[in-house]
């Protein structure tokens, strides 16, 4: 099943200069180039500012944004390179989430 949706899940820090409004715009420009790249259910969420615990390009504080997405494996490097290129964003993070199977013994 090399053709399977993988679920991943992306945390974007960016400066504290801008507006709620301008991460809003900035978080669903990432949501809408991914679903360009064959995304679904995709899930964008503000997590708010932060103090971080050291500096990063010359910022103390920073915006967290949440961004949760079904895509196929052989795409996720577009968004790779797409967030690497980008400079509103200090950090970012993206990691696959796996299910929880759980075993009963009986």
């Amino acid at each position: 099943m090399k053709n399977s949706l993988s679920r991943y899940e992306s945390l974007l820090i960016f400066s504290s200069d801008y507006s709620p409004k301008q991460l809003r715009f900035l978080g669903y420009y990432y949501a809408k180039t991914l679903r360009e790249w064959g995304a679904s259910k995709i899930h964008v969420r503000y997590r708010g500012k932060r103090s971080l615990s050291y500096n990063i390009k010359g910022s103390k504080i920073g915006d967290y944004i949440e961004i949760r997405f079904n895509l196929l494996p052989s795409n996720l490097s577009f968004y790779q390179s797409l967030i690497k290129l980008d400079n509103h964003i200090l950090r970012s993070f993206i990691r696959k989430k796996t299910t929880n199977i759980k075993f009963v013994s009986m």
